[in-house]
This record gives structure tokens, sequence and C-alpha cells, in this order.
């Protein structure tokens, strides 16, 4: 469709542009950091230990979703670029469906590519899976490092889905600038649009909140939610709720290279935006750990139950032999 190949167009250019700009970061990377160690920093203490005190890696391993995008290897950008968005007006108000291949048949029957809609509410339903799964393995094996490392790579590239969720410009076909619609039907996608700019301008604001992680863990409250995709969907649907506010604050947004302004709407804008970021994110994790206690492994599932010993110990051994 048109519009897929215009967005597709689009989104190379522009984060061509991105790559171009070291100070542009934001949710590409640094962003995802204080949100990340703010979540970890809230969870209560029946979480593993080794996870709570896991954030120096959880955040770093957040940042790799947006390395999966680079040109340089297009078959795995293919893939992982939809991952990042949810263009809701696309749905016209359809429910969206619980799986994957539920979508991409829902959007076949729309006349949509599902890529152009793109993927994010099942990029975070899968990745809280595998932590679930992940979670699991630890509880029948505590000792196995390797269990342990696994919990805390699925955390950061989960954490990475989950905060782009709550960027209102990943969830809407407005996502660099207004546009018009290109047709009667109100699946009609853009064929013209205003000035762009403002997605990368949004983007850098995370990383320049003036608040620390534990500051900003006292004052979310985060929870295991019940029922997963529901949840994931409602979040994407609240940050969706802010575009018109996006919009509002357009004029005020610094350069992506420029500080907060001090007391001001934009400044308490990516506060906000800091903290769901941060709330989501840990409500999410708890999911995961409360979801791993009733998972049942299969029977042929075997994993060495004492790996405890730290590998820097075992390369001593073999070199005092």
């Amino acid at each position: 469709m048109k519009h897929a190949r215009n967005r597709r167009l689009w989104l190379i250019g522009g984060l061509a542009t991105l790559a171009c700009l070291a100070s542009v970061q934001a949710w590409y990377g640094p962003g995802h950091d204080p949100a990340t160690k703010a979540a970890t920093a809230a969870l209560p203490d029946d979480l593993p230990a080794f996870f709570r005190t896991g954030a120096e890696t959880i955040a770093h391993c957040s940042a790799d979703p947006d390395l999966f995008r680079l040109r340089e290897q297009p078959e795995l950008r293919d893939a992982e670029v939809p991952e990042h968005y949810f263009d809701l007006e696309l749905l016209a108000g359809a429910p969206v469906p619980p799986t994957r291949y539920a979508f991409v048949k829902l959007c076949a029957g729309k006349g949509l590519r599902p890529e152009a809609v793109g993927l994010l509410p099942y990029a975070i339903v899968e990745w809280t899976q595998r932590l679930t799964l992940a979670f699991a393995e630890h509880r029948k094996w505590p000792a196995n490092r390797h269990v342990r490392a696994k919990c805390l790579l699925y955390a950061g590239l989960l954490a990475h889905y989950a905060q782009d969720a709550c960027q209102p410009l990943h969830t809407t076909i407005h996502y660099d600038g207004r546009v018009k619609e290109g047709g009667g039907s109100p699946r009609s996608l853009p064929t013209s649009r205003q000035a762009g700019g403002i997605h990368a301008k949004v983007d850098a604001l995370l990383q320049k909140v003036k608040v620390g992680p534990e500051a900003l863990a006292g004052r979310i409250r985060p929870a295991a939610f019940d029922k997963l995709m529901p949840a994931v969907v409602a979040e994407i649907k609240r940050s969706h709720a802010l575009l018109d506010k996006v919009y509002e604050l357009e004029s005020q947004l610094p350069l992506a290279e420029a500080g907060l302004p001090a007391d001001s709407k934009v400044a308490r804008f990516a506060e906000e935006r800091l903290g769901a970021a941060a709330n989501f994110t840990a409500s999410l994790f708890l999911t995961a750990w409360k979801n791993s206690a009733r998972l049942a492994l299969p029977d042929w599932h075997k994993r060495p139950i004492d790996l405890a010993r730290p590998p820097v110990l075992e390369d001593r051994k073999r070199e005092q032999s």
C-alpha cells in the first residue's frame, strides 16, 4: 500500500538523520536508562535480589532494540522497525486481537499491511511472557547464573518496548507532524505531511528530566496486571490520548540537544511521561514474576541445579592448575 511505502521511506530517512546527530538519543537509549532504573528501584522485596540489584544490566540492555534497526542489517531492521509503534487510527476502533497472527489476519481483512499499523503491543506481551519463562526457571534453579543473566537481558528488551508505548507519537499516524487523510475512509493513510521534526524533540525529553531513579521510584505505584494484553492496549490508548497535548506543546519543545526549560509545561509533561514509562515497565516486571509462580515447566526441560560459582573464579582455578 502507498502509506506503507511512504512510512518505510520516511522511517529510513528519519532514522538516518537521527543517526547523524550524536545528541539525539533520548527514548533512543539514554531516555530508556532512567526509566528502566526507576522501574527496577520501585520493585518490592519479594522479587529476587539479583534482579532488583541488576538495574545497570537491565538498563544497558534496554537500549538494544534501537540497535536492531540499523540500516546495515536490513533483514533484522525489516522485522524490527514495526515492533516500536502502533498506529491506532488505522484500526478504526476495531478491537486489538490477542495474538500477533490474529492481528495479521485482521489487517488482511481490512486491506492493511501489519507493518504499516505496527506491532508494538505484541512485542510487549511476548517479551513479558519470555521474562515469565525465565523467572519460572529461576524459581526452579535459583543458583543457575545463566538463568539469572537471561532474566536481566529479557527485562531490558521488554523495558524498551514498554517505554516506547508511553511516547504518544509511537501510537499514531501523526508521528512526526500532523497529516491529512488521503480520502474518505477513516483508514486512509496520509498523502501529505506538515513540517516534521517534532518526533525527535519529544524523543529527547526523558533524558533531560532532573529526577533521579530512586526519587522517581518513590513516586510511582506499579502493580501486576491480571490480564496482560488488555492492560498493554489500555496503556497505549492512555498514551495516544495525549496526542493533542503533545502538539499543543510543539512550539515550546526545545531542540533535541537543548535542556528543558525549568518549571515549564514541557518539563512537567516530560516528568509525567518518565513516571508513566517507569511505572508501566515495573508493572510488567511484576506481572512476569507473578505469572511465573504458576507456570509449570515441562518435565523434559532440565537445567543444572548449581552454577553459583562466578566464572572469574573458574578462570583463576584453570590458570593455577
